[in-house]
């Protein structure tokens, strides 16, 4: 599989016509696993003769794969594809080195207009099906895990985006397109690499402060740990939303304990701070004006 550096670099070379396939490709996602030319053409607008020389240079770039039943978009297509389309719309003007390679997304460093960014390209399809399935509702159906990247990306944007428009401390959304997302890149230190605190209580009831506010704002993470809370000087930001479910949400509550036990098992692992779950709980659902 291509990284998506490698696929930047390659699709400068891609026409219009390679444009179009790979976009008539992507709207069958969910639909065909393989699509006919004759299809692919006429959701083109190309001519069959150059929609099947598209196809064939996309294919020796990587990013469309054939068999007897038609052609198959991969995930170096859907990338070349998403960047294309986000710097047609001036979303996305360079795109630089890596940030985080984790399981089921990338996150690289780029620019938009002149400010830094982060781009999170999402793979889901790392994990198991079945640990997908537990995460999210919708999983990968007829297309694949593609679409459910698709899915994750655009949930992830929504979640931001109420959050942010909330006041919330979590990454500012920028765009998003097809798996690809764009926001505000964080410059700051993952909880789970910080070593020692001077006042491990005073941390934590700031990151159940910014619990708090997401949930109140109409949202709970659903999958908080030590790996998405990031700490910037003073601040602490809550990040990787694809997940999120409604406040509202039978399910919410059960979630809302998972993520705080979580960061209270952390504290004591790793700080040496015990808190009692349960009167963190009770804070973070406004029921008591102290946390720990």
């Amino acid at each position: 599989m291509s990284t998506l550096r490698e696929v930047a670099e390659l699709s400068a070379a891609l026409s219009e016509s390679e444009y179009r396939v790979l976009r008539a490709l992507a709207m069958f996602l969910g639909s065909r696993m393989h699509v006919p030319l004759e299809m692919i053409s006429a959701s083109a607008g190309l001519p069959q003769e150059l929609a099947e020389s598209s196809l064939s240079i996309l294919e020796g770039l990587g990013m469309v794969v054939r068999n007897p039943a038609g052609y198959a978009l991969v995930y170096a297509g859907l990338d070349a594809l998403s960047l294309h389309e986000l710097r047609a719309r001036g979303q996305l003007d360079a795109l630089g080195t890596p940030i985080a390679l984790g399981k089921e997304s990338d996150v690289y460093s780029g620019i938009a207009g002149s400010r830094e960014v982060a781009v999170k390209a999402y793979r889901i399809g790392r994990v198991s099906f079945r640990k997908v399935k537990r995460l999210r509702s919708y999983g990968p159906q007829a297309g694949g895990w593609m679409l459910a990247s698709i899915m994750s990306a655009s949930s992830e944007f929504a979640s931001l985006r109420r959050l942010r428009s909330a006041g919330q401390p979590v990454p500012e959304p920028l765009a998003v397109r097809y798996h690809l997302l764009v926001m505000e890149r964080i410059d700051g230190t993952l909880l789970r690499r910080v070593r020692e605190v001077a006042d491990p209580a005073r941390l934590l009831r700031r990151i159940l402060e910014a619990i708090r506010g997401c949930y109140m704002a109409g949202l709970v993470h659903a999958d908080l740990s030590e790996f998405n809370v990031m700490i910037r000087g003073d601040d602490v930001i809550l990040i990787d939303w694809p997940q999120s479910i409604r406040s509202d949400d039978p399910a919410a509550l059960p979630a809302l304990e998972r993520d705080i036990a979580n960061i209270v098992r952390f504290f004591r692992k790793r700080f040496g701070f015990s808190a009692d779950a349960g009167r963190a709980l009770e804070y973070v659902l406004g029921r008591s004006p102290e946390c720990c």
